[in-house]
């Protein structure tokens, strides 16, 4: 049980730091909603880190990272809170937000002699009290853990409040499902604080339920959270999404993006010169000759090997014929096919859009959520809901 517990801490903390990473390098440029979720699981991930060096005792080893665990829990709920706050209400971040961080501020300033004394020197108050005892600070022992407590609570209430007023507003069960879902995390951050009340860095061991529970709970958050793509690409619908995802009056006919794309998609040949008519030609054929586009390999360099000529003259030919990139074009070609397929086939209704994306010939999930969402303003789920598939 005791390696398995170990384990299950050392797989949490490295899970969450290359989740943190890469969910910061894929969505830091995006909106202010990923960001601030980008930011929260690396506060997540350095957590995480802390409470395996304090239920091993290992900050002997790490004395300057001692007394910074805790400070992740006053970052964690505000940044939680505000990342749901704004995508629901589509603002950006203000000079009042910082509010919010007053807490981790007060943190900060309690411990501020004792970050900056020598290393040799916390490790000698490290021993003389215990990891849970806050001694070090001019606030009194356990103020602090009782206080993000306090603030986990808080923000929980708030958050009620909030999905109470403008729940009626959400269309999308999976808005919901995920609000609910970070609600129900939230409440999980209270165990960190808890766990320092009860002394239970000091006490208890890492098989004790409480750290495997901790630890349980975001491994099942972080693989949850990549399992459901479509809650890492929502956004509030505007006119223009809504005008997108209006169903046409009979299933048969080919919707409105799908009638965008067969626009799109037809070349505009008459520029071409004789020799560009044939490759273009030679080029339509290798594509769809036994649906080459719907592969994981395809790319402008495989296409360019298959018809012995330079990737400058597919991505000249393509750019020439369509006015797009040839990865536009791929994504184009790749949607455009799903939605004949739903439209026309009742097989496809079936599959998950796991499956789908396998069928698209994406490599994850992930990046057909997005290519989707970049063509068609929503994510899969919320188009074919929309359209009754």
């Amino acid at each position: 049980m005791e390696k398995l517990a170990y384990f299950l801490q050392i797989v949490t903390t490295v899970c969450s730091a290359l989740f943190a990473i890469v969910f910061l390098f894929y969505n830091w440029n995006k909106s202010v909603f990923k960001k601030l979720l980008a930011i929260q699981f690396l506060v997540i991930s350095y957590g995480l880190f802390i409470n395996f060096l304090s239920i091993n005792n290992f900050f002997p080893y790490f004395p300057h990272l001692s007394r910074t665990g805790l400070l992740c829990a006053f970052l964690m709920q505000p940044l939680q809170f505000l990342a749901i706050y704004k995508i629901l209400n589509g603002k950006k971040i203000q000079w009042l937000d910082v509010l919010h961080f007053l807490p981790a501020l007060l943190y900060i300033a309690n411990f501020y002699n004792y970050f900056l004394l020598p290393a040799s020197e916390k490790i000698i108050m490290l021993e003389t009290n215990t990891i849970a005892k806050f001694a070090e600070g001019f606030l009194p022992d356990y103020f602090l853990p009782v206080f993000s407590i306090f603030q986990t609570t808080f923000y929980i209430i708030w958050f009620g409040f909030l999905l109470k007023k403008i729940k009626k507003e959400i269309s999308s069960k999976t808005v919901l499902y995920f609000i609910y879902f970070m609600m129900l995390y939230m409440v999980f951050h209270y165990l960190p604080p808890v766990m320092v009340i009860l002394n239970y860095y000091d006490t208890h061991s890492i098989t004790s339920w409480l750290p495997v529970i901790y630890a349980t709970v975001n491994l099942v958050v972080f693989f949850k959270i990549l399992a459901t793509p479509e809650w890492l690409f929502y956004q509030k619908p505007n006119k223009v999404e809504e005008i997108i995802i209006i169903p046409t009056s009979s299933q048969q006919e080919p919707g409105l993006l799908e009638m965008e794309l067969i626009t799109k998609l037809s070349p505009k040949k008459l520029q071409f010169s004789i020799e560009e008519n044939r490759l273009f030609d030679r080029f339509t054929e290798a594509i769809e000759a036994d649906q080459f586009f719907l592969l994981p390999n395809f790319s402008q360099k495989n296409v360019a090997e298959k018809l012995n000529v330079s990737e400058y003259k597919i991505r000249l030919i393509v750019e020439k014929a369509y006015g797009i990139k040839f990865s536009e074009f791929s994504n184009y070609r790749k949607t455009y096919f799903l939605l004949n397929e739903m439209r026309k086939n009742p097989q496809w209704k079936k599959y998950s859009f796991v499956a789908i994306a396998r069928k698209l010939g994406y490599l994850s999930t992930n990046s057909f959520y997005l290519n989707f969402k970049r063509i068609s303003g929503v994510t899969p789920k919320e188009y074919f809901d929309s359209l009754g598939n």
